[in-house]
């Protein structure tokens, strides 16, 4: 489920618990880039953001190499670190600060009245209806299974629920520098607080760790070997070679086995060991081109056009209503041109808008998250 649940530590502790990342230009605005980083799936009324906690949004420029992969200069980012007091109690709120380009500083209150609007940067925090959408339940069979077992209609999993949510906007040129990249990749994570920091989870393309990294029994070199603990430790812009080695394998095992879904072969290993998109998606992060405008369909535009050399049409990144599960199993079961894949499930319930700060307000009464029937869906 997008990135929600995505490790044993994240489901018992929800307020570490990256759910998504976007990374879009702002609609009509040229100029200007918006981050959401949201977290604490099935966040009820009154949920508060941890006082110990530094939730991460980390922007760096980015190139297409030889091997027509997106890879970020990690060492050229720019962090933006969010903080929070604890819940006070006589209004329920939070103070939180939020700290970039090493000496900037913006005082925020959580909830739209606490929001503060900028010229360089814009920032909100606090309770939002979640806007990711996927019948889980027919996902997860269809791995079980190994048979395309979602239903026309789904089943969306997460209506109705809610997160917390924070949303940057910033002014590219003021914030990241003129002329710098037009290729930018955006990751997202939660830390512990204080020196040194521990990395709880790291957060880039959605379901990276639940889909694709997941424990489907077809990786023999890591057979039973749930990896998403240790990708979340990773520095997600410095991922150590041996590292890198247990997911490059994997993914080629995973990947293998989708491209087999429809009885066909969109994927052949051309050079006898890793599938075609292993390398590309191991450079886990959101990649957009700032100088193209917003599009509601970009998301996986900019890894397309470099792997097929085509170039990209669209801004890439990821738009709050883009149906990335229809994109991401349509790519990895036929192709970049097979036929579409669909989960059944094509929007939220509520989307999301277009302005500041784009997410629907909190549903008041949202149902429970059941997390064992997520994760073990019954025949």
């Amino acid at each position: 489920m997008s990135d929600h649940l995505s490790s044993l530590r994240a489901i018992q502790d929800p307020v570490i618990d990256l759910t998504d990342l976007y990374f879009f230009p702002v609609p009509d605005v040229p100029g200007r880039l918006a981050v959401v980083l949201n977290l604490f799936p099935g966040a009820q009324p009154g949920a508060a953001f941890s006082d110990a906690v530094l939730y991460r949004i980390r922007l760096a420029p980015a190139d297409i190499g030889p091997d027509a992969v997106v890879r970020a200069r990690g060492e050229d980012a720019v962090s933006f670190d969010v903080t929070f007091t604890d819940i006070e109690a006589d209004t329920g709120d939070q103070s939180g600060a939020l700290g970039y380009g090493g000496d900037r500083a913006v005082a925020f209150r959580t909830g739209e009245k606490g929001a503060v609007r900028e010229s360089a940067v814009s920032i909100f925090a606090g309770l939002r209806r979640d806007p990711f959408f996927m019948d889980v339940k027919s996902e997860i069979r269809t791995r079980a299974t190994r048979r395309l077992a979602f239903t026309a209609p789904g089943v969306d999993a997460v209506a109705g629920q809610n997160v917390l949510s924070i949303v940057l906007e910033l002014d590219s040129d003021a914030v990241l520098g003129t002329g710098r990249s037009a290729l930018w990749a955006a990751t997202g994570e939660s830390l512990s607080r204080g020196t040194p920091a521990a990395r709880f989870e790291r957060i880039g393309r959605p379901e990276a760790k639940n889909v694709l990294l997941s424990v489907n029994g077809n990786d023999t070199v890591n057979a039973t070997v749930d990896l998403r603990d240790l990708y979340n430790l990773d520095d997600p812009f410095d991922v150590p070679p041996e590292s890198a080695a247990a997911y490059r394998a994997r993914l080629d095992a995973n990947l293998a086995m989708f491209d087999q879904l429809d009885d066909a072969i969109a994927w052949p290993f051309t050079d006898g060991q890793h599938h075609p998109l292993t390398e590309t998606l191991l450079h886990d992060h959101l990649v957009l081109d700032v100088a193209k405008p917003f599009g509601e369909h970009g998301y996986l535009d900019v890894e397309r056009g470099a792997l097929t050399g085509r170039g990209h049409e669209t801004c890439g990144g990821r738009w709050l209503n883009d149906d990335v599960i229809d994109i991401l199993y349509s790519v990895i079961v036929g192709g970049w041109n097979g036929r579409p894949v669909r989960d059944g499930v094509d929007a939220a319930v509520i989307p999301a808008s277009r302005a500041f700060p784009y997410l629907a307000a909190a549903n008041p009464a949202p149902p429970a998250l059941e997390v064992g029937a997520i994760l073990e869906p019954s025949d």
